[in-house]
C-alpha cells in the first residue's frame, strides 16, 4: 500500500535496462559521471540500482528476473 507518494528517487524514472552485468555497468556509469541514486538491491531474482545521468536523466538498471 502506498499514498501514491514515492520517496526519491523512485518515481523518478523514464525507463529501465536490462544488463549483463550490473557491477561493471555502475562501475563505467560512474566514470561517466553518473551518480547512483539507490542499490545496487539484490533481491531474489533481480539485482537492481536507480541513476542519475549527467543532465538529470533517472533510469532504473536492472541485471536478472525476466532477462535471464
Amino acid at each position: 500500500m502506498t499514498d501514491g507518494h514515492l520517496p526519491y528517487p523512485f518515481g523518478r524514472e523514464t525507463t529501465g535496462y536490462a544488463v549483463k552485468d550490473l557491477t561493471s555497468t555502475l562501475h563505467k556509469a560512474e566514470a561517466a559521471g553518473a551518480k547512483v541514486l539507490w542499490g545496487p538491491y539484490i533481491s531474489r531474482v533481480r539485482t537492481s540500482a536507480m541513476v542519475q545521468f549527467p543532465g538529470g536523466y533517472v533510469a532504473e538498471l536492472h541485471q536478472g528476473g525476466d532477462d535471464r
